[in-house]
């Protein structure tokens, strides 16, 4: 069963962290892990390439979280835009969802 990783990127500075922790602990439970922080880099030039860097990594992201089953949620999700938009998603296409901060088995 492949699972993607979702939770905040942009604004936080540990983000590497949780999700590669994220990405060891579901891969020991037996998933096949998307992790986001793996779509290629890409750097635009111009006034708005913030936003056309946001963007692509949208795309990209749900892109990947199309191709899974499931969705594990990050603390902290909730602060994360592009995380809501994937649960909203993740919810509105019926995929099974994880959080991070109710899974019992990392307790």
């Amino acid at each position: 069963m492949k699972i993607y990783i979702s939770g905040p990127i942009s604004n936080d500075p540990y983000h590497s962290d949780a999700f590669e922790k994220a990405s060891e602990y579901l891969t020991h439970l037996g998933y096949r892990v998307v992790n986001p922080l793996n779509i290629k880099e890409k750097t635009f030039k111009g006034p708005d390439k913030e936003y056309k860097l946001w963007n692509y990594y949208m795309r990209q992201s749900i892109k990947l979280l199309m191709g899974c089953d499931q969705i594990y949620m990050l603390e902290k999700w909730k602060e994360s835009r592009g995380a809501k938009i994937e649960h909203q998603l993740a919810l509105d296409l019926s995929m099974p969802r994880t959080y991070e901060e109710e899974d019992i088995e990392r307790v």
